[in-house]
Parts: structure tokens; C-alpha cells; sequence
């Protein structure tokens, strides 16, 4: 509503019988193409509710009408009455990063995702490999002070059928006993933030509470690793200056992926990071409310996007991607599991063991592989 080029607002109760320029801005409710390839979109705002079209004849608009998903909340410039409107244009919430912090001191962020320990395809040499350089004397991993590590902490049990064939460790303790075995080795100077992922001892309904003590009790003696929700935002803080990372695990980049023309037309699983451009665009990390599993709140949308973030990291896909989007930079993460049966049947090629570190003093960002030849050979690669 603050936005300069939002001329004649309105709510759609208020849009009269005669033809002139109007804007709304509403939640998407229904959305079908017309046989000419036209967009009609039903959009609704507290007031009441109007169709709107989309010309094919007007390629930028009808481009960003074919992107929109249901539930999305947009603005719409159109010409018309209240029997329908005709698209001029629309606007997308969208986020902005007015300034890029970068911190005084030399401190390195890592980021990590979906160990998946326990599982019969953990990359257990690989993951120990990682553990004991962030103890070494090298210059990347003596300055690394924060790692975020963002869901699929353990393979978990009862995830799919047929998965305990699949499991070294049969239970989810012994599966969060072998990951406190790894985490109790990082140098107490390194702050660990984690958040749960689908195959986590949580609820699948997001937003997703913190891992509980009843099943990983090992990882609460930890004293250096905080236990946070998906989505979780922290806020590191040096002086005045925050820098915030937004961490969620990313169950919705299938969705994205799916509903969305230019990103299932790209095959974008292999560049999952241009999903996350989409939960950016929207300032929301899961908009359609059908697809999603979801917990409401009376007081707010935990999974809205209400304070732009310098990072947002997520795992799910299983490879390392980055972009960068109106200074926000995107991070999915990569894994430390070879490829699945599961992921080989529907083409999904994991990319294990790749460590995104990012300098907050310069804003560089460099991956380091931590792949053991010989594991991957014999779990990830035939």
C-alpha cells in the first residue's frame, strides 16, 4: 500500500458500474485459461470478490497472471467495471534488501542440511571428514563461528513404506545418538543452529516445532548447538548491526516447481535456488494453502516473510545452489546421503557433501567439498 505506483487503490466493494483505471489488491481464490488462452482470475479481498482477465494479447501481464498460485496476495492495476476487470499489471509483494551488513570481525558462516544419519546411504566418512577439519588449524575453518544446519537431521523411521530396509539404525534415538556423536566433536567456539525437516522427530505440519527431548535427548547436552523452529529467523548481532538468515527446510520447492510454468519447464530441481526466488517474490514461504500441511495460528502466518533476511538457507533438494535475489542471498543446501532408490526412480540427482561458507565481513561465499572418493563410489555413485 506504501508503494508509489499503486494509484487509485481500492477495495473491490468499491469498484463501480463505469469503465475506469482501478487497483486492487486481493488473494487469488480461482484461476482457469479460456480456450483463446486468456486468464481468468477470481481474486477476493475482505469487501467482496471480481474476475479479472488476463489478454494474451498483452504478453507481460498475461506472464505474470500464469504465475500466480493460488492464495498468492497481490496488487492488480486493471481498467474495466465491476463485472470484470482487465490486467494491466501486477505487482508481487516482493523483497528488497535496502542495505548488505557485513560485520568488522572475520566471522564465517556454514551451512549444512539433511545429514540424514542413520540411513543406509550416510555418508558417515564424509560427514566425519567435515567434523574434524572445523577443528583444524586452516585459515576457512578457524574463522567459522556460526553453522546452520536446516533439516533431515536423521533418515528417520516410518517416513515412507518400506523404509526400515532401508535404515543401518532402526530407531530414531540410536539415529540422534550417532548425530550428538558427530555434533559433541565441533569446537565449542562454533555456535550450531538446527531446525527439523519432514524426516525429524516432529510433526510434518509446519510450521514445525523444535526437536524434543523424548527421542533426542543427546542433542540437548550439547551446550553449543540451539534447537530452533522451521521457519526459524536469527538475528546475528555484532554492535548495532544484525545480520539475519532465515532458515527453512524447503518442503515447498516441490510445489513451486510444479505450479509454476517457467520453473517446471527449466526442470528446476537441479537449480532449486530460482524456487526460492518465488518464496522471496511473495514474502511467503508456503502461499498455497491446500498443498501445504499446515498448523494455523490465530494471531499471524508463521510462514509469511515479514523482515527481509541478508541469507535464507534450506535444504530438501539435496544440492548446493546460490543466487542472489534484490540482495537477498539464496542458499539450498547440500547433503550427506548418496543417492537414494526413491530419488533415482524420479530423476532427482543429489550433489552430497558440498559445505557453502560465507565471510560476513566480505560477503564472499565459497563451497568446499568434503566428499570421501571412495564412500561415494560405493553409496552414492553405480
Amino acid at each position: 500500500m506504501q508503494r508509489p505506483d499503486l494509484q487509485n487503490l481500492v477495495s473491490i466493494n468499491k469498484i463501480g458500474s463505469e469503465r475506469r483505471n482501478y487497483t486492487i489488491i486481493g488473494i487469488v481464490s480461482e484461476k482457469r485459461v479460456t480456450k483463446n488462452k486468456n486468464i481468468i482470475i477470481k481474486f477476493e479481498d475482505l469487501t467482496g470478490e471480481i474476475s479479472v482477465l488476463a489478454r494474451a494479447n498483452k504478453p507481460e501481464a498475461h506472464m505474470k497472471a500464469e504465475e500466480l498460485l493460488l492464495d498468492d496476495v497481490v496488487a492488480v492495476k486493471a481498467s474495466g467495471s465491476r463485472e470484470i476487470l482487465f490486467v494491466n499489471d501486477i505487482l508481487f509483494p516482493d523483497s528488497f534488501l535496502l542495505e548488505k551488513i557485513k560485520f568488522n570481525e572475520e566471522v564465517n558462516v556454514a551451512f549444512l542440511s539433511d545429514v540424514h544419519a542413520g540411513g543406509s546411504k550416510h555418508l558417515e566418512k564424509s560427514f566425519s571428514g567435515f567434523i574434524e577439519w572445523l577443528g583444524s588449524e586452516e585459515e576457512t575453518a578457524k574463522k567459522i563461528k556460526y553453522i546452520f544446519i536446516s533439516g533431515d537431521n536423521v533418515d528417520g523411521v516410518g517416513i515412507f513404506p518400506g523404509q526400515e530396509a532401508l535404515l543401518k539404525l532402526k530407531s530414531m534415538r540410536e539415529q540422534y545418538a550417532l548425530l550428538a556423536s558427530y555434533l559433541k566433536k565441533v569446537p565449542k567456539r562454533i555456535t550450531m543452529f538446527m531446525c527439523p525437516g519432514q524426516h525429524d522427530a516432529v510433526r510434518v505440519a509446519e510450521p514445525q516445532p523444535i526437536i524434543g527431548r523424548r527421542y533426542a535427548e543427546p542433542l540437548y547436552e550439547i551446550e553449543n548447538l540451539i534447537l530452533v523452529s522451521n521457519p526459524a529467523l536469527i538475528k546475528l548481532i555484532e554492535k548495532e548491526k544484525e545480520f539475519k538468515i532465515l532458515m527453512y527446510h524447503g518442503d515447498s520447492i516441490h510445489t513451486f516447481i510444479h505450479d509454476i510454468p517457467e520453473l517446471r519447464e527449466m526442470k528446476a530441481q537441479r537449480t532449486p535456488a530460482k524456487a526460492v526466488r518465488h518464496m522471496l517474490k511473495r514474502r511467503h514461504l508456503f502461499p498455497i494453502h491446500s498443498e501445504a500441511v499446515y498448523i494455523p495460528d490465530a494471531e499471524k502466518d508463521n510462514l509469511v516473510i515479514g523482515e527481509v533476511p541478508d541469507v535464507v538457507c534450506t535444504g530438501e533438494v539435496h544440492r548446493v545452489d546460490v543466487e542472489n535475489y534484490n540482495g537477498t542471498l539464496i542458499i539450498t543446501g547440500s547433503c550427506w546421503q548418496g543417492q537414494t532408490a526413491f530419488e533415482e526412480k524420479v530423476g532427482n540427482i543429489p550433489d552430497p557433501c558440498k559445505v557453502p561458507i560465507l565471510s560476513l565481513k566480505t560477503r564472499e561465499l565459497k563451497v568446499l567439498d568434503f566428499g570421501n572418493e571412495e564412500e561415494l563410489r560405493r553409496l552414492h555413485t553405480k
